[in-house]
């Protein structure tokens, strides 16, 4: 009998460091996940709550592809450039202008030059008044015509500046023929 006493407390403490070490287990848990849930979140009025680890590669894309944006454009915090504005000759002849396959503009563009001014080098296209966008600016990696991304200025002097990723010749201010973007298309003609 008094073996069967022992079996039976032993049985009961092995229970009772069995129970006690699941609810360690089960609080520690808890404990991670509401520590996760109450500071890897972001509060927003606009989105509610938003993990900061998702908010946070977004974030960082967005910024990424701002600093890609402003090297394209020369807009580089922090640094200095000269004012000098130097031209560089362009071997087109005429741009189109084309939104939806139709045509809204046409401008002969026969001596407008490549300008590298301060840290930015481009290429502009002035519309006139004919078109929804007063000017389109292609920036260019070098004075060679590497285009590297766009800008769009509507008539009201708003500008949005865009990358560009175009392949082969395509991306050589030299023999490109088409750029789509914005949902508009340029044709170029030497």
């Amino acid at each position: 009998m008094r073996e069967n006493n022992q079996n039976q407390t032993r049985e009961l403490l092995f229970r009772k460091n069995q129970s006690g070490r699941l609810k360690t287990i089960l609080l520690t848990f808890l404990l991670i996940n509401s520590f996760g849930l109450f500071f890897c979140k972001e509060e927003t009025k606009e989105s509610g709550v938003i993990p900061l680890s998702l908010a946070s590669i977004v974030i960082a894309k967005e910024s990424e592809e701002q600093d890609r944006i402003n090297q394209c454009t020369g807009n580089i915090p922090g640094i200095a450039c000269t004012t000098v504005i130097s031209q560089y000759p362009a071997n087109l002849r005429q741009v189109e202008l084309y939104d939806s396959g139709n045509r809204i503009s046409q401008v002969e563009v026969t001596g407008v030059p490549i300008i590298k001014a301060d840290c930015t080098t481009y290429y502009q296209i002035n519309w006139g008044n004919s078109a929804p966008y007063s000017s389109t600016r292609l920036y260019l990696k070098t004075t060679d015509g590497e285009i590297c991304g766009i800008g769009w200025e509507t008539q009201d002097g708003k500008r949005t500046n865009k990358l560009l990723d175009l392949l082969g010749s395509e991306k050589e201010l030299k023999s490109v023929t088409e750029i789509n973007a914005n949902g508009m298309t340029l044709k170029f003609y030497r």
